[in-house]
C-alpha cells in the first residue's frame, strides 16, 4: 500500500523540496498550488460537474484561487501574490507552506493536497529593480497577500487530452 502524504507533510518537505532561489532574498515568490484529483472513469459531464463544484467551493473561501489547470487524472489550482511577496529563508518558506497546508485542509474539498511541483518552479519576478516599499518581506498565507481579487473570476485553462472544455463558471 502506498501511504500518501498530508498537506502538512508536503508543506514540511518544502524544507529540502524546494529550490533555494524560492527564498533566497532575490526573487519574489511566484505560486503557491494545490491539486485535486479527478475520479477514474469519470466522463467528460462528470468532469464538467466537478469543475464546477471545485469553483463553487474555492469561490467561497477567504484567499480566492487565481486560475484551475485541467491536466489528465487531476486539478491544479494556483494562487498567485498580489504584488511582490518575498520570503528570506528556508524557515519563512516552509512556514508559509503550513499556512497554506491549514488552508486547504480547511476548504472541505475532498482530496485537496499542495502540488508539490511548484517547489521546482522558476522565479518569475526578480525584484532587483524593485524598491523595498513593494515588498512584502513577512507574507502570510491570506488574502491580502494572495490570490484572486474581489469579483474576479477563476480562470479555466485546459491542459489535458479532453475534448475541449466548455464555460464552466
Amino acid at each position: 500500500m502506498i501511504l500518501k502524504k498530508d498537506n502538512y507533510q508536503i508543506a514540511i518537505s518544502s524544507l529540502t523540496a524546494a529550490r533555494n532561489d524560492h527564498y533566497d532574498g532575490v526573487n519574489a515568490i511566484y505560486r503557491l498550488a494545490a491539486q485535486v484529483p479527478i475520479p477514474k472513469g469519470t466522463s467528460r459531464d462528470g468532469l464538467q460537474r466537478h469543475i464546477k463544484r471545485i469553483v463553487k467551493d474555492l469561490s467561497g473561501q477567504k484567499v480566492l484561487a487565481n486560475r484551475i489547470n485541467i491536466h489528465e487524472e487531476f486539478l491544479e489550482i494556483d494562487f498567485y501574490p498580489k504584488g511582490f511577496q518575498m520570503v528570506m529563508t528556508r524557515g519563512q518558506y516552509a512556514g508559509l507552506q503550513l499556512e497554506f497546508a491549514e488552508f486547504l485542509n480547511q476548504t472541505g474539498i475532498w482530496g485537496i493536497v499542495i502540488q508539490d511541483g511548484c517547489y521546482m518552479d522558476d522565479p518569475e519576478c526578480s525584484v532587483k529593480s524593485v524598491s523595498n516599499g513593494s515588498i512584502n518581506f513577512f507574507p502570510e498565507f491570506n488574502s491580502k497577500c494572495f490570490g484572486a481579487r474581489d469579483n474576479e473570476p477563476i480562470e479555466i485553462i485546459n491542459c489535458s487530452s479532453f475534448a475541449l472544455y466548455g464555460e464552466v463558471a
